[in-house]
C-alpha cells in the first residue's frame, strides 16, 4: 500500500458549473436524463488538506448541515474507495477555503463530494477516475455535468443514464467561447428544490412528452453546438431559451412556474424586452443567466438590471455577477 503524502499541502478547486437542461426526460429508448451545462468561473469549491487529527478548519461560516455533509463524505471515502486504509493513516486535516452555494443550481453537492474524493484520493496515492469516485461518493445519479467539468471544464453533453452506466456518460465537451459572458442572477431568498422533495419532484411530474424530448435533441445537435462551435451567440441563445421554454413548462407545477424565483423571472422578462435570446435558470434554481456576447454587453445589461432592482422593493434580495465558462478542470496542487 502506497503511504500518504507527508508533509505537505494538498488544494483542490473546482468551478461551479451551469446545468441548462435535459435532453430526454421521457427515456423511451431506454436512456434517462442527458444533461447539457458549462463550467463557470463565479464560485468554486477549495479545499487543502493537511496531516493531522481528524477534523477541519474553515475560513468561511459553515453551517451544521454543511459541515455534518463534509464529515459524511470523509466516511463515504473511508467506506468505499479507501476501505483497506488503516484507521491510523486516517488523520487529516480539511482547510476550507470556500464553497460553492448550496441549492442555488450551481452543483455544489457534486463539486463538494468530488473535491473531497480526489484530495483524500491524492493524500492516499489512488489513481482513481473521476467517474469511480462520483459513483463512491454517490454522485451522478442524473446529470454527469459537474463530473465531466471537473475534470476539464468548458461546455458538455452527456446520455444520461442506461442500464449498466454507473455514471452518466460523456457525450460532448468543447471550450466556451472566452469572449462570451454570462450575468448571473442569484436570489438570496430562495433555494432551490432538493434532497427528499426533488426525488418526489421527478416521481409524481407526469411524463415528459416524447415529441418534446425529440425536439430537445434536434435544436441540441442542430443549432446548439454548431452555434458553439461557430461562435454564433444568437442562434447559441435561441436554442437554449427554446430549451429552457420546454423544460420549464415541466417543471412549472413543482417549482411554481417557468422559474423558481418570481423576481428573477421578472427581470428574466425584462432582458427579452431588450432583445437579449439566450436565458436559462440552472437545475432547480433560483440562480439563472443571461448570455451576452462579450463584456461590455455584460456590464450594460448589468447597469440596466440593476437600476430596475434600485428601483423595485421586490427584487432587492438579487444579486447580480458577471461570470465567464471554465475551460479547465479542478485545479490540484501539492506545495510543501
Amino acid at each position: 500500500m502506497a503511504s500518504p503524502v507527508r508533509q505537505q499541502i494538498i488544494s483542490v478547486q473546482a468551478p461551479a458549473r451551469l446545468h441548462l437542461g435535459f435532453l430526454d426526460l421521457n427515456g423511451g429508448l431506454g436512456r434517462h436524463f442527458g444533461s447539457i451545462g458549462l463550467a463557470i468561473d463565479s464560485h468554486f469549491t477549495h479545499i487543502s488538506l493537511t496531516e493531522n487529527d481528524n477534523h477541519f478548519l474553515a475560513e468561511t461560516q459553515l453551517s451544521d448541515s454543511v459541515q455534518n455533509k463534509i464529515n459524511k463524505l470523509i466516511g463515504q471515502f473511508y467506506l468505499t474507495l479507501g476501505k483497506d486504509i488503516p484507521i491510523d493513516l486516517r488523520r487529516v486535516r480539511l482547510h476550507v477555503h470556500s464553497l460553492i452555494p448550496e441549492h442555488a443550481g450551481l452543483g455544489s453537492g457534486t463539486q463538494l463530494a468530488l473535491v473531497i474524493g480526489r484530495i483524500l484520493a491524492t493524500y492516499h496515492q489512488r489513481d482513481y477516475t473521476t467517474p469511480r469516485i462520483a459513483q463512491a461518493m454517490d454522485r451522478g445519479k442524473r446529470s454527469g455535468i459537474g463530473i465531466n467539468t471537473f475534470d476539464r471544464g468548458g461546455f458538455v453533453v452527456d446520455a444520461g443514464l442506461g442500464v449498466n452506466s454507473p455514471t452518466p456518460v460523456k457525450l460532448f465537451q468543447h471550450d466556451f467561447p472566452s469572449q462570451w459572458r454570462l450575468v448571473m442572477l442569484m436570489d438570496k431568498n430562495h433555494q432551490g428544490i432538493h434532497g427528499q422533495t426533488e426525488i418526489q419532484a421527478f416521481q409524481q411530474l407526469p411524463a415528459f412528452p416524447l415529441l418534446h424530448s425529440q425536439k430537445i435533441c434536434h435544436l441540441t445537435l442542430m443549432q446548439l453546438l454548431p452555434a458553439l462551435i461557430e461562435q454564433n451567440i444568437e442562434l447559441f441563445g435561441s436554442a437554449v431559451s427554446e430549451i429552457q421554454t420546454l423544460i420549464g413548462q415541466h417543471f412549472a407545477p413543482a417549482q411554481g412556474g417557468q422559474y423558481t424565483s418570481k423576481a428573477i423571472a421578472k427581470l428574466i422578462q425584462h432582458c427579452q424586452s431588450l432583445g437579449f435570446s439566450g436565458m436559462a435558470q440552472s437545475s432547480w434554481g433560483p440562480t439563472s443567466c443571461v448570455f451576452t456576447e462579450n463584456q461590455s454587453q455584460a456590464d450594460r445589461l448589468i447597469a440596466e438590471l440593476r437600476g430596475m432592482i434600485n428601483s423595485d422593493s421586490q427584487l432587492q434580495n438579487i444579486e447580480l455577477l458577471s461570470a465567464t465558462g471554465v475551460n479547465q478542470g479542478a485545479v490540484i496542487t501539492i506545495d510543501d
